[in-house]
């Protein structure tokens, strides 16, 4: 009961934090969840156990093959080489070098136990550091640099922290002991990451293939993934760690498994593991908070050490650990500088170098390591310096929390770009939009937009390329109207202009019809019907009307095009039915390539003295765009108006409208936009959302 209890108050805890740091936008919500913990700590009396095996396996495996499902492939593998030299090296120096200092500057705590306190010191936290990046908008390459690293530094910090307090305990320390295991360890947990996960992969494909299609199956067995994988890898004592980071990366690369009629189980799928991640990233740091003031406790009330002095040694350890970090990144920047064959590289700013060194943050993970210091020796006697170094331990994950989120915005608060030595060709500037100016409407709609369609780009393959297009085609237009305020051209001048072509296409399309209709032989009614349609479609591009009331009319067409083909049609037997369908959608086909044609030989016409050159080629180009979906809607007509397409339709759109919903949230957290101007754009995707699905329903 008592494990429930304090489950559900986590949770609240969380969630609490969440709804706070909405108001406390600058302060980021790990230290809100850490300040949460503590009060709940002090005035609750909530005390919990830290273990590190069950803390691994239940918080840093689904966290770490989270972040490394998510995490950019290209950036990756660019930055290959610095992030293995982080994770690894950086970690074994840090180990070495600093405890050699701790121990310099801090004689109370021995040189094996200091090299087991720089051990646990030199993971950092991704989460943290995500975190706080939000706020004051890190370089994209070095929060990258920062993310990779902490995918993998967790397992060489914890095998340096065995091996360090080991040799504490027992007095003994076999180098090749030490390398032997920790490539083992390496080896075997990559193997057992692939192997297993690739294992899942094949079950959840065949389970597909055999027409299982149970959403919570497939939900269940992504998210027991992670733990599946982490338990397997520690029973052939492999680094699980390693296990679901490649786990995590592999399933970047497998072919995606829930396509078209399996996009619920994506959905599903997707949905509950953000709100599993939001639930763990909260709880880390509100255990984090709750574990401090017991860990530190025992620091605080030993009469042989003053509090002032163990600040002090807090302060100094924190000073020990960036200065490290700093100078292995500045050193690394010279190399890259040197190694360039052309070296025109700009040369490495020391600047650059602090910044990440400001940036190696440390968290929960320290916590639950440091925490599995045992009480007593192997000799029976107590462990006296246990107390200190959990206290040390504590006291720098805050003093790096705190500095970070002090310092980091001065650092960022400049408005050149901040490049990484070897970098320069690649490194996106600075967003200067995400300082106290808010965004305009029209720029908020252009990021929104955008979003929609990276999502769709992202998802697009031969099997949906129909349907993905057609939505593209839509978005990909709504985004050049918004584009229209940013250039020299009225929008007057632009609707203008467009409907001048597309009076023209609409022209040259009628008297194609007119020209190959009387080959087809058609009934006189649907000839009538059809010529009816035509002339609709010319109104509604013969006048200065506003694109909006442009696709309403066509709209209308669209209705009277399908009274043709599943009234008059229907009326006649079935093979003349059959015929007649042939015979439309041939004329439609003969016509619409006839009018792409005019229109690209107007396109390649065009005078590029004319101020208007760029206007009216994308006007001609987008047009081509229609003329070409429509070919190929016809020509697939019998699959359009299957029930399935028109699912799997609203099923893509809708998911569009939702990327738009998250982009205006994450505006919002950034203080990018308003609460008024986010409701007004939430409430323009519900219109869209609306008319779309009233208009299905219609159909």
């Amino acid at each position: 009961m008592a494990v429930l209890e304090t489950t559900i108050l986590l949770i609240i805890l969380v969630i609490l934090s969440n709804i706070i740091s909405h108001y406390l936008v600058a302060v980021p919500t790990a230290l809100i969840e850490i300040a949460v913990g503590v009060i709940a700590a002090l005035f609750l009396h909530l005390d919990i156990e830290l273990q590190t095996d069950w803390f691994m396996l239940l918080f840093v495996a689904p966290l770490l093959y989270n972040d490394a499902k998510h995490f950019p492939k290209k950036e990756l593998w660019e930055l290959r080489a610095p992030i293995f030299a982080n994770a690894i090296f950086l970690v074994f120096l840090t180990t070495i070098a600093g405890g050699l200092l701790i121990n310099l500057f801090i004689p109370q705590v021995s040189l094996p136990l200091a090299f087991a306190l720089a051990a646990v010191l030199s993971p950092t936290d991704p989460v943290a550091v995500q975190g706080i990046a939000e706020q004051v908008k890190l370089p994209k390459r070095i929060l990258t640099l920062i993310s990779g690293e902490s995918l993998i530094n967790d397992a060489s910090g914890l095998i340096a922290f065995k091996y360090a307090l080991a040799a504490f305990l027992t007095g003994t320390f076999s180098l090749r002991q030490a390398s032997g295991d920790f490539i083992y360890m390496t080896l075997i947990g990559i193997l057992t990451g692939y192997i297993i996960s690739r294992l899942i992969y094949l079950i959840q494909r065949s389970l597909l293939r055999q027409g299982i299609q149970d959403v919570i199956l497939h939900s269940s067995l992504q998210v027991m993934t992670p733990f599946v994988i982490f338990i397997m890898a520690e029973i052939v004592r492999a680094s699980g760690v390693i296990a679901v980071v490649v786990s995590g990366v592999m399933a970047i690369q497998q072919e995606p498994l829930f396509r078209g009629q399996f996009s619920e189980i994506k959905i599903v799928t997707n949905k509950l593991w953000d709100i599993i991640i939001y639930l763990l990233n909260g709880i880390v740091f509100v255990v984090l908070g709750t574990t401090l003031p017991y860990a530190m406790r025992g620091a605080i009330i030993n009469p042989t050490i003053n509090n002032a002095l163990l600040i002090l040694y807090v302060i100094i350890v924190w000073l020990i650990l960036m200065i490290i970090r700093t100078l292995w990144t500045y050193a690394y920047m010279w190399y890259h500088y040197f190694k360039a064959k052309d070296n025109i590289q700009l040369k490495p700013k020391f600047s650059i170098a602090i910044l990440t060194g400001l940036t190696g943050v440390r968290g929960a993970v320290t916590m639950a390591m440091v925490l599995s210091i045992p009480f007593f020796l192997p000799n029976g006697a107590v462990f006296q310096e246990r107390y200190l170094i959990i206290f040390l331990a504590s006291g720098v994950i805050l003093a790096s929390l705190l500095v970070a989120v002090i310092t980091l915005p001065i650092f960022t608060k400049q408005k050149k770009r901040l490049i990484l030595a070897g970098d320069e060709g690649t490194q996106e500037p600075i967003d200067d939009s995400n300082n106290s100016s808010q965004l305009p409407e029209i720029e908020a709609r252009k990021l929104m937009t955008k979003r929609a369609i990276q999502s769709l780009q992202q998802e697009l393959n031969n099997e949906n390329q129909l349907i993905i297009n057609d939505i593209l085609q839509d978005f990909d237009k709504q985004l050049r109207f918004l584009y229209l305020d940013d250039n020299h051209t009225s929008n007057t001048v632009y609707y203008e202009l467009e409907s001048d072509y597309r009076c023209q296409a609409a022209d040259f399309e009628t008297n194609k019809v007119m020209e190959i209709l009387p080959q087809l032989a058609l009934p006189k009614k649907i000839e009538q019907n059809y010529l009816k349609m035509l002339e609709y479609k010319q109104r509604a591009h013969s006048s200065n009307v506003k694109i909006i009331i442009q696709r309403s009319l066509y709209k209308v067409q669209k209705k009277i095009k399908r009274i043709v083909y599943q009234t008059f049609l229907k009326r006649q037997p079935e093979k003349s039915q059959l015929d007649n369908v042939k015979k439309i959608t041939l004329l439609e086909v003969k016509s619409s390539e006839a009018t792409f044609d005019m229109l690209n030989d107007c396109q390649n016409n065009l005078d590029k003295a004319d101020k208007y050159f760029t206007v009216k080629y994308n006007i001609l180009n987008q047009l081509m765009m229609e003329y070409t979906s429509k070919i190929h809607r016809i020509q697939h007509y019998h699959l359009i108006q299957e029930s399935s397409y028109q699912e799997i339709y609203r099923d893509y759109f809708l998911r569009a409208l939702d990327e738009e919903r998250g982009m205006i949230q994450k505006l919002l957290e950034q203080g990018r936009i308003s609460n008024t101007m986010a409701n007004q754009l939430r409430q323009g995707i519900n219109y869209n959302e609306t008319s779309f699905l009233q208009t299905n329903i219609e159909d």
